[in-house]
């Protein structure tokens, strides 16, 4: 599993059958002291995540066959939780109500 961030959403009108009626996000990893560690990319939200949050990427051989119920599952990246905190060694490092005010910050008002 990866920490990530859920920087925004992935809209597609023509996709793979296994991807119909789900949530696609951009989800960016990064680490536990919340800087990015790897470029963004295309994950199925299985929790509700949404813009800002905090999450948990899951991926392994199978699990997205086994979460949804399918044959062939086409799936790299899962949002499997949404984080509330990140302790290391003792420390929080991470908060979400500290990720979510950022990117109230950032969001543009119209």
């Amino acid at each position: 599993m990866r920490l990530a961030r859920i920087v925004g959403n992935v809209v597609s009108t023509l996709k793979h059958e296994a991807y119909d009626g789900k949530k696609l996000l951009l989800a960016e990893p990064i680490h536990p002291t919340g800087e990015p560690s790897a470029p963004a990319t295309v994950a199925v939200d299985y929790v509700g995540a949404g813009e800002g949050e905090l999450v948990l990427l899951g991926a392994a051989p199978g699990a997205a066959k086994l979460v949804f119920g399918m044959d062939i599952a086409p799936i790299k990246d899962m949002v499997m939780g949404i984080i509330d905190e990140v302790e290391l060694e003792g420390e929080i490092t991470l908060r979400a109500s500290d990720a979510n005010k950022s990117a109230m910050l950032k969001t543009p008002v119209v």
